[in-house]
């Protein structure tokens, strides 16, 4: 009999919809579904995203939560309600179509609750504090204490927690009192059947050796340092330049940085561009860039997609050294690993990787390589299936013996 899933996401910024601004769920999303699909499951999607105007998730949206204390708290009212009514609305619509739920966790919101309470396994997948990143990275939060304990108490509750990293499992069960016997680990994936090197054509900004990056374009991306390293590394004589492909609230701080390093010619802010065009543009740099920098908290508990994404097109990643980064690296194999905020760390790899840019090809074939035999979104969803089964089976027969 085919298993039948319910996808839950409850947060109006994230849709399927491809001009959606927040791309990074939007492909995890979809990656995730389509996973379940090869899987042979049958999907039923409730997600608010995509049944609100476009407008709610459509570039921009996220500088608009920010813009004001008041309009922040009239935001987060909204989702307070928006999460009351359409944890009744999902449920009304697949209750009696599925055998799970899977829910996309969401600020001041859940949805999986409902169905737990009617028998239905209730899996939540979580790749961030997200009461701790919408206040502190992103100022996009007002109800801090309440978005805290709403997001706590639905990791506690829910019958399994999908995780993309140990660090943040780590301070989940730590810090937050999550068993740990519930958190299937879970990194990120990527869609190895669009993401394929073989089907697009490079789109080349730059003739000499590019660094690329895309993504959203927040404090932690560390493309200060970056900038900052490259304009050293200009002044010595390396004819070495940067694309940078999104959008978000640093990004003219980062053009105006290149402009009074002097640099600004070799350093093109393309903008958010179409995820169709996404590819084109990886292929078009030589190495790309995953230089994350610590979180305020003092912890990097993210699992980059770029590193995924960049190998998978066939391009080696300097990335900074990080968990997700030395799991998926193998140093100067597959790419370049340097230590976090350590500028020169960071100008001793870039200057190898242009020393070594005759290599760069081959490198990003074995890159490719790792990426499509270990790291599809299928292979994902397969170990996250296997894993919640483990769980919820020791979860009956524990409700058994007790």
């Amino acid at each position: 009999m085919q298993r039948r899933l319910g996808f839950l996401a409850a947060a109006p910024r994230i849709s399927t919809h491809p001009d959606a601004e927040m791309s990074g769920p939007r492909s995890r999303i979809l990656g995730i579904l389509k996973a379940f699909q090869t899987l042979e499951w049958k999907i039923e999607t409730f997600i608010v995203g995509d049944k609100v105007s476009k407008k709610w998730s459509a570039n921009g949206s996220g500088e608009l939560i920010s813009k004001g204390f008041f309009y922040t708290l009239a935001v987060d009212f909204m989702r307070l309600g928006l999460g009351v009514i359409n944890s009744w609305r999902s449920y009304q619509e697949l209750k009696n179509q599925v055998d799970w739920v899977y829910e996309y966790a969401a600020t001041l919101q859940c949805l999986g609750w409902i169905f737990q309470r009617q028998g239905i396994p209730w899996i939540l997948q979580t790749e961030a504090l997200l009461f701790y990143e919408a206040k502190a990275e992103r100022k996009a939060l007002i109800l801090y204490r309440l978005a805290q304990w709403i997001e706590i108490k639905a990791y506690q509750k829910c019958d399994v927690l999908a995780c993309v990293s140990e660090t943040l499992k780590g301070i989940l069960v730590q810090n937050y009192g999550i068993s740990s016997e519930k958190i299937v680990l879970i990194p990120n994936g990527v869609d190895i059947d669009f993401l394929n090197p073989k089907l697009h054509v490079p789109k080349r900004i730059f003739s000499g050796f590019t660094i690329g990056f895309i993504g959203s374009l927040y404090a932690w991306a560390g493309l200060d340092l970056l900038i900052e390293t490259i304009s050293e590394l200009r002044a010595e004589g390396l004819d070495i330049s940067l694309v940078v492909v999104g959008d978000g609230a640093m990004k003219s701080a980062w053009e105006k940085q290149s402009q009074e390093l002097g640099i600004s010619p070799y350093v093109a802010f393309i903008g958010r561009v179409s995820w169709l065009e996404v590819p084109q543009y990886i292929a078009g740099f030589d190495v790309g860039y995953s230089g994350q920098v610590q979180l305020k908290m003092g912890k990097m508990y993210l699992s980059p997609m770029k590193l995924y994404e960049y190998m998978a097109m066939a391009k080696p990643v300097i990335a900074s050294a990080f968990e997700d980064a030395k799991r998926l690296i193998c140093d100067r194999k597959t790419g370049f690993l340097f230590k976090p905020g350590d500028k020169n760390d960071l100008k001793r790899t870039l200057l190898e990787a242009y020393q070594k840019r005759e290599a760069l090809s081959e490198m990003g074939q074995f890159a490719c390589i790792e990426i499509v035999n270990h790291h599809s979104w299928a292979a994902r969803v397969q170990n996250l299936v296997e894993g919640a089964e483990q769980i919820l089976k020791k979860q009956r027969s524990h409700t058994q013996y007790d």
